[in-house]
């Protein structure tokens, strides 16, 4: 891997930021590797997963490997815990790494309005005490409209966070699909349903109800008013993590979630 620049992202509330930055400049000096924001070669996130979720905008727009460092307390996307930034930074730029490739979803509304989003697409009520309804057609054909608090569109990546608060499966991130989750719905048929990774799913706001709002990886997100649709589909470039043979996904969620061995 060419490494000539940097995209340095941090969270700059986290107790260790300052010196994960200081330790990071000082070896892109020492190793004639400019940071800039301009281009990057390798985007790094320093923060926990939300940090991440932020920083996997860059990476996929500049079309760069994305590198993690966890500041935060969970950190299921992070590779790199701190303290291990050097010896990272020396193996990715001597090629001694591996790419893991994560599905994004292309979220586009009826204006023309298109985001991307690497963990899920949320529809929500916009109003605290009245439900939203929403029509969901799934690749044409209509599913059900639903009454909720909500609606979510998950990737396997995005399956360890909201999505799984809301009652949904956890998915491999090596799986290729898209995860439907229903937030408080008011109606008997409240089940997640898993998708095929080519389906693209329409959801209408009700012409007669409230207006909608959405939410990507928990932020950039507009509101959907009442007749308005949006559409949801995988992206056809995909985000890749930078992979040190670190530990894998079930390691991840045993640590993680403090599950017994």
């Amino acid at each position: 891997m060419k490494l000539e620049r940097i995209s340095l992202i941090v969270h700059s509330d986290k107790s260790d930021s300052s010196s994960v930055t200081t330790k990071i400049e000082r070896w892109a000096s020492s190793h004639d590797i400019a940071i800039s924001e301009d281009d990057p070669d390798l985007v790094i996130a320093a923060g926990g997963d939300g940090t991440m979720l932020r920083a996997a905008q860059t990476a996929h727009r500049e079309d760069a490997p994305l590198l993690g460092i966890n500041l935060g307390r969970l950190g299921y996307l992070p590779e790199v815990e701190v303290g291990g930034e050097d010896e990272a930074l020396t193996r990715i730029s001597s090629g001694d790494f591996h790419l893991e490739e994560r599905m994004m979803l292309r979220c586009e509304d009826s204006t023309g309005t298109e985001r991307v989003a690497l963990n899920e697409v949320l529809v929500e009520r916009s109003t605290r005490h009245r439900l939203v309804r929403l029509a969901v057609k799934v690749s044409g054909e209509q599913l059900a409209t639903f009454s909720a608090d909500g609606l979510i569109l998950s990737t396997p990546t995005g399956s360890t966070a909201y999505a799984l608060s809301a009652g949904g499966p956890l998915v491999s991130p090596r799986t290729q699909c898209m995860v439907l989750v229903p937030v408080s719905a008011h109606m008997l048929f409240s089940r997640p349903l898993v998708l095929a990774p080519d389906d693209e799913v329409q959801i209408d706001v009700d012409p007669g109800g409230d207006t909608a709002a959405t939410a990507l990886d928990g932020a950039d997100g507009w509101d959907v008013p009442p007749g308005r649709s949006i559409t949801i589909r995988r992206h056809p470039r995909p985000l890749n993590l930078v992979r040190l043979s670190g530990p894998r996904f079930l390691e991840r969620l045993r640590t993680k979630l403090d599950l017994p061995g």
